[in-house]
């Protein structure tokens, strides 16, 4: 009687593994199916020792290449391709900021906030996260991610000794 729960408990876990491909449960499909495997590892454990040993050690070993197929056969169903980019619309516009370019700051940068450098707005930090209020002028030091790295500008006061 237990070889009949093995095998129902083994076909069951399959299909609800299988179903989890193409039904968006959530991930609830394969919960149930990793409940049944369990059971049926179980099974195996009552009928006997190694066959329970052997059962689980071919899961341990099978789950990740049965995970990665799946996956794998997943992208190319209507709800995985729908799911996943494969090619970008356009290019990326090419920055309008120059590294050495003096701007202002619209936002206080505590590190991130807003610059304007000449007429464009861009996301700028500043550089070793120091906080630098809105209205300083900032040079532009590097741009990475199209976030540019800006410094303050300290003026330097002129003193005339004469």
């Amino acid at each position: 009687m237990l070889w009949v729960w093995l095998v129902i408990l083994l076909v069951v876990a399959l299909g609800l593994f299988f179903a989890e491909l193409f039904v968006p449960s959530g991930g609830l499909l394969a919960v149930l199916g990793a409940a049944c495997m369990t059971g049926a590892i179980i099974i195996c454990f009552r009928i006997d020792l190694w066959l329970g040993a052997g059962m689980l050690a071919t899961s341990v070993i099978f789950a990740p290449f049965a995970i990665g197929w799946g996956v794998s056969l997943w992208q190319k169903t209507s709800l995985g391709k729908r799911m996943i980019v494969t090619e970008v619309a356009g290019e990326l516009p090419k920055p309008k900021v120059l590294i050495g370019s003096i701007g202002t700051t619209l936002t206080e940068l505590k590190p991130m906030g807003e610059v304007e450098i000449g007429d464009v707005r861009v996301e700028a930090q500043s550089e070793m996260g120091m906080i630098i209020p809105p209205g300083r002028r900032v040079k532009v030091l590097a741009m990475s991610n199209g976030v540019v790295t800006v410094r303050e500008i300290r003026e330097m006061a002129s003193t005339s000794t004469g």
